[in-house]
């Protein structure tokens, strides 16, 4: 059952009724979505059970400045919540709260979520020092087409950007602008659609456009893979690319999947004294920190890239410009690709690195007998 929701005063405020309206006719208990901080210069996610509050809500922020799924996380990690909650994310956000599912860090019970096809954000630090108004006028006629000018490097290279994961998938693309398109997927989703009483509708040339819009992304993501790809083969050219990395552990800690309550790079087994440090150098004539550097990240690949998601939060957060998400999404790329896996695709496909097979992989190595038969 598809519908097709008729606005008049924009997208925004057509989604903020749309919101607003599940909460009014009690098809939800209460509301998880962003809404501006009062400074104005960022945003934050809120629970709430009044939809006059929601008229103030940003129901699609044009930047990140913290991954939804992290704060669903917090808020069901330990049980489901009371009633039913309605909650807003990207694609990228939905897909990471579905890895944490399968972590058993979060639980989709008594949720009603809710996705759309994101044009992308802008990066945070340009939000921050730009014209803010402007920017949140360019991301939301951005939303027409699903491609947003300025945007992230990782959310212009994103393939996944559709929101058919979700309980309510909310369609821009291949809609006229004075409608967006509602398509359940899931018996949660059509009981919503039908309470509210929508009419089916067809959503014609919807496929096609979003096909035609993801071919094209896949392509530049393959060109841009090739380039960035040449930057940081070999030591030299990773350790280059890290080489303003401060080991401020930012992109650990704002990271959707990486869920460990202490880090072992945070650890007692990774601290070493000052002493230590100055008897290393007097020892090889100088000291250069970069291989700890190196460890950090190479660990957190090793850890998660199977599960990256390519939200990009990582190079938001990095002070120093480090194009850390660029680099998680290149290698994030070639495991996934190993593995035939797709983070958050699939609640019953097992993680690869938690499902041991007795023989897999063979393409990627030679065997033990043909490399030392004689």
């Amino acid at each position: 059952m598809n519908t097709l929701v008729k606005i008049e005063e924009g997208r925004k405020k057509g989604i903020i009724s749309f919101m607003k309206s599940l909460l009014e006719k009690g098809i939800v208990t209460q509301a998880l979505v962003p809404m501006r901080v009062p400074t104005g210069t960022s945003f934050a996610y809120i629970l709430t059970k009044d939809p006059n509050i929601l008229e103030n809500c940003e129901p699609i922020a044009p930047v990140m400045p913290i991954q939804g799924a992290r704060i669903v996380s917090k808020l069901t990690k330990k049980g489901p919540l009371k009633g039913v909650t309605a909650v807003i994310l990207r694609p990228c956000e939905l897909r990471a709260l579905r890895e944490l599912v399968k972590l058993k860090q979060a639980q989709l019970d008594g949720l009603l979520t809710i996705s759309f096809d994101c044009p992308g954000v802008f990066p945070l630090k340009s939000y921050l020092n730009g014209h803010r108004e402007q920017m949140d006028e360019v991301f939301w006629q951005a939303i027409d087409k699903c491609e947003l000018e300025g945007a992230r490097p990782v959310c212009s290279i994103c393939y996944l950007f559709s929101g058919e994961l979700a309980d309510l998938e909310i369609g821009f693309g291949g809609i006229t602008s004075d409608a967006f398109s509602l398509t359940p997927h899931s018996e949660i989703g059509e009981k919503a659609l039908r309470e509210l009483g929508y009419e089916e509708a067809s959503l014609e040339g919807r496929e096609e456009y979003l096909a035609a819009l993801r071919e094209k992304r896949e392509i530049k993501r393959k060109e841009f893979f090739k380039e960035f790809r040449s930057q940081v083969e070999g030591p030299e050219g990773i350790m280059s690319v890290l080489a303003n990395c401060i080991n401020c552990h930012n992109c650990m800690r704002v990271c959707p999947v990486c869920f460990c309550r202490e880090c072992f790079f945070d650890s007692d087994a990774l601290k070493v004294s000052p002493e230590d440090y100055m008897m290393r150098a007097e020892r090889k004539g100088g000291l250069r920190f970069m291989p700890d550097t190196l460890l950090f990240h190479l660990g957190r690949m090793n850890h998660m890239s199977l599960c990256c998601v390519s939200c990009g939060m990582c190079e938001d957060a990095c002070p120093v410009f480090v194009p850390v998400a660029r680099l998680f999404a290149l290698v994030a790329d070639e495991t996934q690709n190993m593995f035939h896996y797709i983070p958050g695709r699939d609640l019953e496909e097992p993680i690869p690195y938690l499902d041991y097979q007795e023989e897999e992989l063979k393409e990627y190595e030679q065997s033990y007998i043909e490399e030392y038969a004689p």
